[in-house]
């Protein structure tokens, strides 16, 4: 009898120190892509941060709607790690002093406008409009505005004669988008309510999941998507992109106890 009893105690001191080193674990450690295999990875649904936790050997992805929702639960280590763009891991981790990020060399990215397939008449406005707010300076002092979640809404041109334009958006996404109140506001807002002005219509923003946006496009609930969407062949068979507007990249988000420095 002391001979089991014995066995089992020993059983429950290795489960102890098993659940020790997974997920929420201090012992977890994280410096690099090769860390990340068979851990415990959340990533926004859809996404290409998704993507890339999918190929992680061994990794257990867990996909939520939302980045507050990924951050939260990284917060209360039911994950190891986030895979989500620079800029928005950025604007996370400025609010919360217990993440940091870590550039562990993904391949770059660029963020554009998609409308439907063959709607070239909205592409040309938004090219125009991509092209003019980069000359003037007034695309990059958007994103500063934006960085820190405080910034203003634009003019969405209420009442305009030509109608409204219908953008689809995941208002989770600072500083391209987020919530001010009841206001969805954020560089891509200020982009499309260029565009919206640029045609003599008013700009109506449709908040949805991500993983929702190109369903929506396609079946005609929305006009076009601005929400710091990368370009890349597989979305190319569905949407149409518009020039891009800035360079991304994504990164890891880790809890600061788990950097392995």
């Amino acid at each position: 009898m002391k001979k089991l009893t014995y066995l089992l105690a020993l059983v429950m001191i290795l489960s102890s120190l098993a659940v020790l080193t997974g997920c929420g674990g201090e012992e977890i450690k994280i410096g690099g892509q090769a860390d990340l295999v068979g851990k415990t990875i959340g990533v926004q649904m859809g996404t290409i941060g998704h993507e890339i936790a999918d190929d992680v050997e061994n990794a257990k992805v867990e996909a939520y709607d939302q980045y507050v929702d990924a951050v939260t639960s990284l917060k209360q280590k039911k994950v190891d790690a986030l895979i989500m763009d620079k800029d928005t891991a950025d604007a996370y981790v400025q609010s919360n002093d217990e993440l940091q990020v870590l550039d562990v060399g993904f391949e770059p990215e660029q963020y554009a406008v998609a409308v439907d397939k063959g709607n070239d008449e909205l592409l040309t406005v938004i090219n125009q409009v991509i092209a003019s707010m980069k000359a003037d300076g007034s695309l990059e002092a958007s994103k500063e505005s934006h960085k820190e979640q405080n910034g203003e809404a634009p003019d969405y041109n209420t009442g305009a004669a030509g109608g409204v334009l219908v953008v689809g958006t995941e208002p989770g996404f600072p500083p391209y988008e987020y919530l001010s109140g009841d206001l969805v506001i954020g560089t891509d807002i200020d982009i499309m309510a260029n565009v919206a002005k640029a045609m003599d219509m008013e700009l109506v923003v449709e908040s949805m999941t991500f993983n929702g946006l190109i369903p929506a496009l396609n079946s005609g609930k929305i006009d076009a998507i601005a929400a710091g969407m990368t370009v890349n062949d597989e979305r190319k068979v569905n949407v149409d992109f518009s020039d891009h507007y800035t360079d991304a990249s994504q990164v890891v988000v880790i809890r600061k106890a788990s950097f392995a420095g």
